[in-house]
């Protein structure tokens, strides 16, 4: 499971500020298990986003570490 650094977790459907609270994403898959890492053919667990800017966005564990994703807001589920 991951955080955000007020120790919420990261949910699906969120909004994001990536790049230090520069860009605007949505976490679209929350990857944790080996079996998730080999399905999009990456090695640690970490976060895909959707990011206008650059499309698909992969953050590995550490990456998130040092740059922790900001929270915007979260879809409401129905």
């Amino acid at each position: 499971m991951f955080k955000y650094q007020d120790g919420s977790e990261i949910m699906i459907g969120d909004s994001v500020l990536l790049e230090n609270g520069r860009t605007l994403g949505t976490v679209k898959f929350i990857v944790t298990t080996p079996e998730e890492m080999k399905a999009i053919n990456v090695e640690e667990p970490g976060v895909m986003l959707q990011s206008p800017p650059f499309g698909r966005v992969y953050l590995p564990q550490w990456s998130l570490v040092q740059d922790p994703l900001r929270f915007v807001s979260r879809e409401q589920q129905a």
